[in-house]
């Protein structure tokens, strides 16, 4: 998912091309993907928000769905409804410390799921304590941006889901502000 406005990061430029170490945000996540090799297919939801990483994709060989830009929930409802019938791992463009085997792990405990959706969360205070700021939460969790759908199953606007809780610095960091990506740069500097 790369199609976002990006508006708390108020960097003037699109956020999935905003770079870590050097490179793309987007590009890391395409990396670690196609390093889990787990996938036929990569599959990039762009809007008219990303007309550059959208090229920038295309230049990479990425297949591009077009979405029209009017929020996550609908964008990701156009793209699961373009990639049926499949199973299809929703992974966001921000999430730069992603690598390809905390994606395999994740699409292992997904595939032991019974629901038609698998959404990976941590619990906020280990996020808090990497020195992230959760986003997206509920209680004492927040979501990690990445989901695992089975959109055979998926028949409609509401899907059952189940929540697995994964405390991964892989997926801790959700880049939305400026600090956020200094602390990206800090945290895979540190892992290197």
């Amino acid at each position: 998912m790369c199609g976002g406005r990006a508006s708390r990061m108020q960097a003037g430029a699109e956020k999935p091309l905003l770079k870590v170490s050097g490179v793309p945000m987007v590009e890391r996540i395409v990396s670690a993907l196609a390093g889990s090799t787990r996938f036929g297919r990569i599959v990039a939801a762009v809007s008219p928000n990303t007309p550059k990483t959208e090229e920038f994709l295309k230049s990479k060989g990425i297949e591009i769905i077009e979405t029209a830009g009017e929020g996550y929930p609908q964008d990701l409802s156009r793209l699961l409804s373009r990639l049926k019938p499949e199973m299809v791992a929703v992974v966001p463009a921000d999430i730069p410390l992603l690598d390809a085997q905390a994606v395999s792990e994740i699409l292992d405990v997904a595939s032991k799921q019974q629901e038609p959706a698998v959404s990976i969360v941590l619990e906020k205070e280990f996020v808090e304590n990497i020195g992230g700021k959760p986003s997206l939460l509920f209680g004492r969790y927040c979501h990690s941006g990445i989901t695992v759908f089975d959109t055979a199953r998926v028949a409609s606007e509401t899907v059952l889901e189940r929540y697995v809780v994964m405390n991964r610095k892989e997926i801790a960091l959700n880049v939305n502000t400026k600090e956020e990506l200094e602390l990206a740069e800090k945290l895979l500097v540190q892992r290197a």
